[in-house]
């Protein structure tokens, strides 16, 4: 997943500062590092890694292979360096999230700016002036992607992004940022369905283009630009949603690719795929490209590996290729032009390239693997640990790390995160066979499913307990032991909810949503099976929602906890927002009272239930 899932705090918990004087280790240790990202100084010496749960930043020598400096930061998410080398961004991720400047020579803080809900990703502009950066999360009300002024500390403007913006960065030139989005936003039930990236005049961030991932694409976590500027690169995961989970050989359910777009004309190139014919090289996450441009570099973090790719020769074939629309579903594209490199421990996310070298961040691991890049390709890892003495592994962080791990899945084509990253849904339907054949659904959020049983959209598994064990059995072809799996059950009962965007920064109901609040529990009677404090009633009921021979079928209540987030609605995800599913998609009043609500009660009781 992106990292530990967030809590429910207390406001006075949201003001936390990177320390002055940073050199100092505060506090006790955290029981994990978590590194999440890492980004290498422009004199190819040190190496800056943000520590997820561990909330801190880490400057490791490169010469040394020690770490020297830690800078303590609550919920460290995002690292970035300014091209001059002389500051170093950290976005923390919290609902008040901040973006923390630290002066690199004298390693003390500079300041704190307020961020936004869950600013990640971070670019600086070529000449240092400004940082650009997105919340993951938000109100949907256009201000997604902003560009921050660094002398003044303010933000000079922002823009709208498609749905959490997870990558992003600069052309070459400096004139257009280039903005991935995590998940698609489209009816599920669409004939195709993809993620998209946003591109932006970087002076003003007014929209340039729109541009289309392949169908099935989704899960974008990093882009990386080739060093002479022609090529965009997008890791992301492809969806085989159009047909039933039966198998998965060759890629039936699921594949790993990078997305490859022309920078100048903005267009897409083509897609290639990072697995083999029998082999999976699932969640694939960090790129970078070598400052020669000769190797293109992913991190699959999935199966725990580095995918080594020479660009020209990949590049030649996409060129010579007769079907090019069939190369994002050709498993040998790639064939003798790629090295997988096995990493040392668990779960490499982010990358970043240190001249010759480049180095994986182990986010189960609490280290870095390094990997040299030779003119014949890349050589074996070396691990490089971030702490003295890794602790011991508890059945929660042992259970995340078996929800994450593909090698536990025949030939390692997926892991329980691909379809449900963070425990939540990846916005697509799958054809399962629990409850027939040529039905698809909706993933569902894993988040309180171990409190509200019945699980599954028609409550076919009786708990959540034997859902996971389903999963592992009919979707990932491999029965897990069950200590493993008391484990996942273990970590899926410590996930708590991302406090809304759409509330107030003190965490509060805004007016429109206390109106809302009032719709729901009253007029619309929203409250009789939406019941706190999940907001379901675990039952099952018919109300004709179905299609074709699903008409009558019952499907089991819906939590509204964390609703805003799990887009789009319906079983069959036909209702992208909240506001569809008042209005379109309950024009007879099947699932409570709104069909006479005025317009002014439908957008307060969406706004209510958005705050859940």
């Amino acid at each position: 997943m992106l990292g530990l899932l967030y809590r429910r705090i207390g406001v006075a918990a949201f003001a936390w500062l990177v320390c002055v004087g940073a050199l100092g280790v505060s506090g006790a240790p955290a029981p994990y590092l978590s590194p999440t990202s890492v980004v290498a100084d422009g004199a190819g010496k040190r190496l800056y890694v943000a520590c997820e749960t561990g909330d801190v930043v880490l400057a490791f020598d490169v010469e040394t292979e020690k770490v020297v400096a830690r800078y303590p930061v609550k919920q460290a998410r995002r690292v970035a360096l300014s091209p001059d080398g002389k500051r170093l961004f950290v976005s923390a991720d919290v609902m008040n999230g901040m973006i923390h400047e630290i002066d690199v020579p004298t390693g003390k803080s500079v300041r704190s700016l307020p961020a936004g809900h869950t600013p990640e990703s971070m670019v600086v502009s070529h000449d240092s002036k400004t940082l650009y950066y997105c919340n993951r999360f938000s109100r949907g009300d256009g201000k997604d992607v902003h560009a921050l002024d660094l002398a003044s500390g303010k933000v000079k403007c922002s823009a709208k992004a498609v749905r959490e913006p997870a990558a992003i960065c600069l052309a070459k030139d400096g004139k257009t940022l280039w903005v991935g989005n995590y998940l698609p936003l489209m009816p599920a039930n669409s004939e195709h369905v993809y993620a998209v990236l946003n591109v932006y005049d970087s002076a003003t961030l007014a929209p340039v283009a729109t541009l289309n991932l392949p169908p099935g694409a989704f899960g974008v976590r990093d882009m990386a630009m080739s060093p002479d500027g022609r090529y965009c690169f997008i890791t992301h995961s492809v969806g085989r949603f159009t047909v039933p989970t039966t198998h998965l050989d060759r890629g039936w359910i699921n594949t790993s690719a990078v997305s490859i777009f022309d920078v100048t004309s903005r267009t897409y190139v083509n897609a290639v795929l990072l697995d083999d014919t029998v082999r999976g090289a699932a969640n694939p996450w960090g790129v970078v490209v070598s400052p020669d441009g000769r190797w293109l570099c992913v991190n699959a973090s999935g199966t725990h590996e580095l995918m080594v790719v020479d660009i020209a020769e990949m590049m030649k074939r996409l060129t010579a290729t007769e079907k090019p629309e069939e190369v994002v579903n050709d498993l040998s594209f790639l064939y003798d032009i790629k090295t997988r490199v096995q990493l040392e421990g668990q779960g490499p996310r982010a990358l970043t390239v240190c001249g010759e070298r480049v180095y994986s961040a182990m986010y189960f691991g609490d280290s870095l693997n390094m990997v040299e890049l030779w003119e014949d390709g890349p050589g074996a890892a070396v691990e490089l640990p971030l702490t003295d003495a890794p602790p011991q592994l508890t059945p929660v962080r042992q259970g995340e790390m078996a929800f994450n791990d593909a090698t536990l899945c025949y030939q390692h084509w997926l892991s329980c995160a691909s379809c449900h990253p963070e425990a939540r849904t990846d916005g697509t339907n799958w054809d399962l066979m629990n409850d027939g054949i040529g039905n698809p659904k909706q993933s569902r959020s894993l988040l309180y499913t171990h409190r509200t049983s019945p699980v599954m959209i028609t409550g076919v598994r009786a708990s959540a307990e034997i859902a996971v064990a389903k999963g592992f059995e009919l979707i990932q072809f491999h029965e897990l032991p069950q200590p493993q799996l008391d484990g996942v059950d273990a970590y899926l009962r410590t996930c708590e909810p991302v406090p809304s965007p759409y509330l107030k920064p003190d965490g509060s109901l805004t007016d429109a949503a206390k109106r809302g609040k009032v719709v729901f529990e009253g007029k619309a009677g929203c409250v009789k099976c939406h019941t706190p404090p999940y907001y379901g009633d675990k039952k099952k009921y018919a109300f004709g929602l179905g299609t074709d021979g699903e008409r009558d079928r019952e499907f089991a209540t819906p939590i509204l906890i964390e609703i805003w987030r799990t887009a789009p609605y319906m079983y069959d995800g036909r209702a992208v927002t909240i506001r569809d599913v008042i209005t379109t998609d309950n024009k007879n009043n099947k699932h409570g009272n709104t069909k006479d609500l005025t317009p002014q009660e439908v957008d307060d009781l969406a706004e209510y239930v958005n705050s859940l």
